[in-house]
């Protein structure tokens, strides 16, 4: 058998790579961990199957999803070339071998292999560093027997075994032993034999123990193979619980047998009648755009030129969009400086107040006007208030005489109120309503953008007019109430009481005014109320602070707008930046030179309208129209069929064929579940079974543990009844012993025969093969050492190598030893008369130094010429040997 070729699917860190061998002689090469004892270990996995997974052994199996294994093809003497594959989650690893026409599994390949084991693939074709550094510690006699083993067989194991019959039956009996288990055992049986012939006597509660006693053991066995119904029932409970993923998977290609990925044999039809019309349309295309190409190499056409013909329709379009253009930028601008005058107001009454608002949703308009509203009403009370003190002070320190000039007095406050009044009124309504008119002409004539927020405005100082003037009216009316309601003169001591009562009731309505005022200044943050006076501007600016937050709140949300719009279709102009100057231009002038670019080709293309490119151009613009009609016409097919377009259709052809794949899978499952599932099992049921079956077998353990300790009361009665025991428990002892002395004294003397048999075949295997093969292990050796030993002989049983001087094998250096080893093994290797498999080295020579590389090199080209030699290494002075003996080396580099 000769390896051809490898196809690693995936295995360690090869994926998808393909290494092919020489039939002779070669030497792949590489650096460290570049991948060469993983080669190895896929070509052992390719020939005899993945090995268990152990928790110290390296796990070769891709991460990345990638399938576990790959292909192998081979060279039989006598069948051809032989191709297998082999993957880890494909029919559990088997292996699938195909010889001409003939297709086969495992059964196959066991013939194909001639008898060829992993035991025998390892210790006779393969030379590792490892094996040749285990024999550096055996002793001169076990040395010995490994080289002849080595010679005779391939292997070490022949002798191996051997002696360790003899070993085995050396710890089990011994003539003069005592405490060997054989010598322990037949002294037991003596005893038994003597205390059985002094038995004789026996009792009837004996016998009656002895009658309970059987019974409980028939009810412990009883027991016992309940238990073992429930392990056997728990098991397959288990192993359904195990093979869940894959039941699941069972029960849903079941239910999948007619999906959505199945089309019709029409579809199918359809489909394929289409794409034929899409693949004739695009072949046309395809000519026009050679043919256009072509052209345009014969004529002069400006790339300007040429972009413009890609591009006229998309220009055309953008064109249409230049009335929208113009009319987004005038928003966005008249947005913007509305945006500037709000910010400007809220800037301005944020400074003089000191407000500070995130956002209207922070202060309720409702809540402010009620506490302004109160406060009014308190200034009016604390107002009238005042003017009752003031009278009555003028009561208690005048007296009758003091009425009249309290009275005078009242009058002329009356007046200079009026007076004073009549002195405001023109000062502060007349401004307002002049305000007022100006901010709407303003609105009408010069700011019409603005007219809303200027009408508000005039309304605003109108009303902020009109408040004042009903302020002071009430004022002027509340006071000529206190002057009417002061009735006759009162008396000193009844005014001073009054006055002391108004005195009280002002303080709690400051105390009032304080506390609503803290209030609305909490409400709105900032400065408080410098002087009351100014309560009516206060109240309308915060008026006027609320409207505009909310008017900035609508504008920034209209500007976000327009922006967003702004945005894109300033990002359709992104096609002609490498064509037109445009980077630095707004929306308008883009229009504005997008319009200048195309009148101007569009006239060089009415100039050369006659020309070979542009009617090749038209024509290509009429194959797509044509292409896309085609796809609008399918759109109906191609909907009812899941497919978004004509280039996807082979894809979706492909898709609904996967469907046979998956009733093949079915079918798998089907094989492999239906003896472990043979009824249905609903989800969830396994859990509540298991727990089930783990209870009764939690009761049957304890009635076992009952029924053992019921028998070992028993066993004690009887013991206590008969120390030395009864006559039948002797009996039963002795047997039960001489059951155990009869299977180890057959085990020891099977031993003897093997052991007998192993070193007669040796003897009779060394006088048959032992001349031959020392007369080739001894052409080798001289390979091996340059002539430095020549031949190879047994004297008085020791192995002795003849050159200049003889040499015992006790007396060899480490290195010698190891070409000693390597020469029988080559010698084993040509003696046989089937080449059974190839022979690999991997890293062999580690401990060689130059000499006995460039030897071993010459050995391997030599025994290649009738073997295949594979060797697997990183040492780069081997490469220069090989190439010396003009041997094949391939680089692992290369091919990794």
């Amino acid at each position: 058998m000769k390896l051809i070729r490898a196809e690693i699917t995936g295995f360690g860190k090869y994926r998808q790579q393909v290494i092919s061998f020489e039939a002779q002689n070669q030497l792949l090469f590489g650096p460290n961990e570049i991948g060469k004892s993983t080669l190895y270990q896929f070509i052992q996995c390719m020939l005899f199957g993945f090995p268990p997974r152990r928790t110290r052994q390296k796990d070769y199996t891709p991460k990345d999803g990638t399938a576990f294994g790959g292909k192998l093809w081979l060279d039989f003497p006598g069948v051809g070339e032989v191709y297998l594959e082999r993957y880890k989650q494909v029919d559990r690893g088997r292996v699938k071998v195909r010889l001409g026409e003939q297709v086969g599994g495992e059964k196959l390949w066991k013939d194909l292999l001639q008898g060829l084991t992993p035991a025998l693939f390892s210790e006779v074709f393969t030379f590792q560093q490892e094996q040749l550094s285990q024999l550096d510690h055996l002793q001169e006699e076990e040395l010995q027997q490994v080289l002849l083993s080595l010679g005779i067989t391939g292997s070490r194991q022949l002798m191996e075994q051997g002696q360790q019959y003899q070993k085995e039956n050396q710890k089990n009996f011994r003539p003069k032993g005592q405490r060997l288990p054989l010598n322990e055992g037949l002294g037991q049986w003596q005893t038994l034999q003597h205390r059985i012939q002094e038995k004789e006597a026996a009792e009837d509660r004996v016998q009656e123990l002895l009658a309970n006693r059987q019974t409980s053991r028939e009810q412990l066995v009883t027991r016992r193979k309940e238990q073992r119904e429930l392990k056997a029932a728990l098991s397959q409970a288990k192993e359904q619980e195990l093979h869940w993923q894959q039941y699941e998977e069972w029960q849903t290609l079941k239910s999948l047998k007619q999906s959505e990925l199945a089309l019709t044999p029409e579809q199918v039809q359809a489909l394929e009648g289409v794409y034929q019309q899409y693949q004739g349309l695009t072949a046309q295309l395809k000519q026009i755009e050679e043919d256009y190409y072509q052209a345009k190499e014969a004529e002069t056409v400006t790339p300007q030129y040429e972009f413009y013909l890609q591009h006229e329709g998309v220009i055309k379009s953008l064109l249409k969009q230049q009335v929208k253009g113009v009319r987004l930028t005038d928003e966005f601008q008249r947005s913007m400086a509305r945006q500037d005058q709000l910010l400007g107001e809220i800037n301005d009454l944020e400074t003089q107040y000191g407000w500070q608002l995130p956002s209207v949703e922070t202060v309720s308009l409702k809540e402010l006007d009620d506490l302004s509203q109160k406060l009014g009403q308190i200034q009016d009370q604390l107002q009238e208030n005042q003017l009752q003190q003031k009278w009555l002070s003028t009561e208690v320190t005048a007296g009758e005489a003091a009425q009249a000039s309290s009275a005078g007095a009242s009058n002329e406050d009356e007046a200079s109120d009026k007076t004073s009044f009549n002195r405001q009124k023109p000062s502060l309504t007349l401004i307002s309503l002049a305000l007022a008119a100006v901010f709407l002409l303003l609105g009408i004539f010069v700011l019409p953008q603005f007219k809303a927020i200027l009408g508000i405005a005039a309304i605003a100082c109108g009303i902020g007019g009109a408040l004042w003037e009903y302020h002071q009216r009430q004022q002027i009316a509340l006071k000529q109430g206190a002057m009417a309601k002061r009735g006759p003169v009162a008396t000193p001591r009844n005014s001073q009481e009054q006055l002391d009562r108004l005195q009280e009731q002002a303080e709690q309505l400051r105390v009032r005014q304080d506390q609503f005022a803290e209030s609305l200044h909490q409400a709105l943050g900032g400065r408080k109320i410098a002087a009351w006076s100014d309560f009516p501007d206060y109240q309308s600016d915060y008026h006027r602070y609320y409207q505009s937050l909310l008017d900035l709140d609508q504008v920034t949300a209209d500007l976000q707008t327009q922006d967003e719009a702004y945005g894109a279709l300033l990002q359709e102009f992104d096609f002609l930046s490498n064509w037109l100057p445009l980077q630095e231009l707004d929306l308008v002038g883009r229009f504005e030179t997008l319009q200048q670019f195309d009148q101007k080709l569009t006239r060089q293309k009415q100039l050369q309208g006659q020309q070979k490119t542009t009617l090749l151009a038209d024509q290509r613009k009429e194959m797509l129209t044509k292409i896309n009609q085609l796809a609008e016409n399918s759109q109906d097919l191609l909907q009812q069929t899941g497919v978004n377009s004509l280039a996807e259709v082979p894809g979706r052809i492909q898709q609904a064929q996967g469907q046979a794949k998956q009733m093949q899978r079915l079918e798998e499952l089907t094989k492999i579940l239906t003896p472990l599932y043979p009824e249905p099992v609903a989800a969830g049921s396994l859990g509540v079974k298991i727990a089930r079956l783990q209870g009764q077998l939690n009761e049957l353990e304890t009635t076992e543990t009952t029924l053992l300790e019921q028998t070992q009361r028993q066993d004690l009665e009887l013991e206590a009844l008969s120390k030395d025991g009864t006559l039948d428990e002797l009996r039963q002892e002795q047997a039960d012993l001489e059951e155990v002395l009869g299977q180890q004294l057959i085990d020891w003397g099977a031993r003897k025969v093997a052991g007998a048999a192993l070193q007669d075949l040796a003897t009779d295997l060394s006088e048959q093969q032992l001349p031959q093969l020392l007369q080739q292990a001894g052409h080798y050796l001289q390979i091996l050492t340059n002539g430095k030993y020549r031949t190879l002989y047994f004297e008085e049983g020791q192995l002795v190598l003849q050159g200049a001087q003889e040499m015992a094998i006790q007396e060899l250096s480490t290195g010698t030893k190891d070409q000693l080893i390597m020469a029988l093994r080559f010698g084993y290797l040509h003696l046989q008369k089937k080449n059974l498999c190839p022979v690999i080295i991997d890293d062999g020579w580690l401990n060689y130094d130059s000499q006995r590389k460039h030897q071993l090199a010459q050995l391997l080209a030599d025994f290649g010429q009738k073997y295949q030699v594979i060797c697997l290494s990183s040492d780069r002075e081997m490469v220069s040997y090989y190439q010396d003996f003009k041997q094949p080396v391939q680089s692992l580099a290369s091919i990794v």
